[in-house]
């Protein structure tokens, strides 16, 4: 029996398509099991934050980041060549852009030179202050192995809130950590208080 041959090659097409199948669910199962297995980002919560320098994209200077400034602050460790680190930084201009994080520092940080940013729009067209870390040490003081990665810190620069976001909703909830009293303070306590009457 005589197979014809666009029969043949719709069989090597199909089999070409499992084959990239297969991949991309073994790399997707990869991602999964490095996200499970990472040690919980709580373990940051509460631990003063360090103080870095980093270089200021735009005019290349070096600049320190006292991490009690008095402010609470937001520290996003992004990639450009991240499309969900483009999604953080677009809906975190945009919230910025809002009003709707009044009083907070915002820094965007990057582990690349600042020549490779120009690989994407967004990170060209950002308003929020934009740098590149000038150490190793700062990412791994942040456990920032993978991005996107937003930090949320008090004015005293303890750490209140590290993880994974990108969405506007996930934003505001991480930055109202950073804004909360500490936990068992005297202004909590009463909180809770006022609220039971």
């Amino acid at each position: 029996m005589v197979v014809p041959v666009y029969l043949e090659m719709a069989q090597w097409a199909l089999l070409l398509l499992l084959g990239l199948l297969v991949i991309i669910m073994f790399r997707q199962l990869g991602r999964l099991f490095h996200r499970e297995s990472r040690p919980e980002r709580a373990t940051l919560v509460g631990t003063r934050a360090p103080d870095f320098s980093y270089l200021r994209v735009g005019d290349n200077r070096e600049l320190e980041f006292p991490a009690a400034s008095g402010q609470p602050t937001l520290i996003a460790f992004v990639d450009p060549t991240c499309p969900s680190c483009e999604e953080l930084v677009a809906n975190l201009g945009e919230v910025a852009g809002a009003g709707e994080l009044p009083g907070f520092r915002i820094l965007l940080l990057t582990a690349d030179p600042p020549s490779y940013l120009h690989i994407s729009e967004v990170f060209k067209s950002t308003r929020l202050e934009l740098g590149a870390m000038t150490s190793r040490e700062t990412r791994a003081a942040f456990d920032a192995a993978t991005t996107p990665l937003l930090v949320a810190m008090d004015p005293a620069g303890v750490i209140r809130a590290s993880d994974h976001v990108r969405g506007r909703g996930e934003i505001l909830g991480l930055s109202r950590a950073a804004t909360l009293p500490p936990a068992g303070s005297m202004i909590e306590l009463k909180a809770v208080a006022s609220a039971a009457d």
